[in-house]
C-alpha cells in the first residue's frame, strides 16, 4: 500500500491521526533540540520524503504546529522555528465578558495515584461531563515550589481514556501543563477551555491536608480542555483554600447601535 492511500484510509477516534503523529514527531524533533529555535524545516516536498507521507499530510501537520505556536510560515523564506515552549494565552468569552483566570506558575503537581474511572451519574454532573465517559483520573495537590513541598490545592486531573499512554509522560514532568504534554505528545491543540467556579466548605479531610481550618471557605475551579471539534480532552477539579487563590474578571462594553 502507498504512503498516500495510508493517509487516507480511516482510523479508529483512539488513535492519532497520521498528521497529528507527525506533528508530534516534529514538535518532540524542536523540543529536544534537532531543530533549533530560527533554523528553517526541510520544504513540504522533503518532509514528505522524509516520513512516508503525502504533502497533504505535511500541510496538515504545519498548520497544527503553527497553530501550536512552535512555527512560523513566510512566504519566499519557508517554515521557521519559532519556540520550542510557546505559551499560547486563552481568553474565555461570554457574549461581551472576558474572564481572565490567572494561576501562580510556581505551581506543580505532586501525583499520588492513578485510576481508570467511568463518570457516574453524580461525578458527571459535578464536572458536566457525560454519564459513563471513561477517563484516567490522576489525584494529587498541587504544590507550591517557593516553599518545599506545601500542598497549596488539592488537584483531580482526569484525562480522556484514549490518551492513557501520557500518563507517565505527566508524571515525569509536573511542572508542564497537562494541555501542553497533550499538544506536544499527541499534536492536538487545546482550541478551548471553560472554566467553572464556585464556593465550596473544606472538609475535616482536606483541610489537614492543605493545613487550613476545617470548614473554612474555598473555591473549586473546574476546567474543561477542549480540542477544535469541542471534545473535552482534559477536565481538572482543583480546590483551593479561598486565601490561596485570585480570579480576575474584566469586563468589556459591547458596541451599542446608535
Amino acid at each position: 500500500m502507498s504512503a498516500t492511500s495510508k493517509d487516507i484510509k480511516p482510523e479508529s477516534p483512539a488513535s492519532p491521526t497520521r498528521y497529528a503523529e507527525l506533528a508530534s514527531t516534529l514538535v518532540k524533533d524542536i523540543v529536544e533540540g534537532r531543530r533549533v529555535v530560527g533554523s528553517l524545516l526541510p520544504t513540504e516536498h522533503e518532509l514528505a520524503e522524509q516520513h512516508g507521507v503525502s504533502r497533504h499530510t505535511v500541510r496538515a501537520s504545519l498548520r497544527m504546529l503553527q497553530d501550536l505556536g512552535y512555527i512560523s510560515r513566510k512566504k519566499a523564506v519557508g517554515t521557521i522555528v519559532e519556540s520550542a515552549n510557546p505559551n499560547a494565552a486563552y481568553t474565555q468569552s461570554f457574549g461581551s465578558a472576558e474572564d481572565l483566570v490567572r494561576v501562580a506558575a510556581t505551581e506543580v503537581r505532586a501525583i499520588e495515584g492513578v485510576r481508570n474511572i467511568t463518570l457516574d451519574r453524580a461525578t458527571a454532573r459535578r464536572l458536566e461531563a457525560p454519564i459513563g465517559s471513561e477517563w484516567v483520573l490522576l489525584s494529587g495537590t498541587r504544590v507550591d515550589v517557593r516553599k518545599g513541598s506545601t500542598p497549596v490545592a488539592q488537584a483531580d486531573i482526569y484525562i480522556d481514556a484514549s490518551l492513557a499512554g501520557l500518563t507517565d509522560t505527566i508524571r515525569k514532568h509536573p511542572q508542564i501543563l497537562v494541555s501542553a504534554l497533550i499538544e506536544r505528545e499527541r499534536g492536538v491543540a487545546i482550541a478551548e477551555i471553560r472554566q467553572v467556579i464556585s464556593a465550596v466548605l473544606i472538609d475535616t479531610a482536606l483541610a489537614a491536608l492543605l493545613d487550613t481550618p476545617p470548614g473554612s471557605a474555598g473555591l473549586r475551579l473546574i476546567r474543561h480542555y477542549k480540542d477544535a471539534a469541542g471534545k473535552i480532552l482534559e477536565i481538572t477539579d482543583t480546590v483551593y483554600p479561598a486565601d490561596r487563590v485570585s480570579v480576575a474578571f474584566q469586563l468589556k462594553r459591547s458596541r451599542m447601535s446608535p
